[in-house]
């Protein structure tokens, strides 16, 4: 973070440069996460009944990751990872969002 202006600097551009590191920091951040689909499959029912898969939408840096948010809620079920702008992106608009 740059220091405050001295009696020379202008406050104006001071202000710019502050709000410019701050987006870009904001942005750095944001871009280290990426979106994922966890799924998770009960091995306990059949594929062709109701329940047997449940989606998830969660944000994190690695598949791992994702999924070990997911795990606490998913007891029991085999999850799988995949990038939400990949090949099952279309199940995003109905998986369950998880912080």
């Amino acid at each position: 973070m740059t220091s405050p202006p001295d009696a020379q600097s202008d406050l104006f551009a001071w202000a710019r440069e502050l709000e410019r590191e701050r987006v870009a920091d904001a942005n750095a951040e944001r871009a280290s996460r990426r979106g994922y689909l966890v799924f998770a499959t009960d091995p306990a029912v059949s594929p062709e009944e109701d329940g047997y898969r449940e989606v998830y939408a969660t944000e994190a840096k690695t598949p791992n990751q994702a999924m070990a948010k997911v795990k606490p809620i998913t007891e029991g079920r085999r999850l799988r990872a995949y990038l939400a702008t990949g090949r099952y992106r279309d199940e995003l608009v109905d998986a369950r969002w998880v912080a």
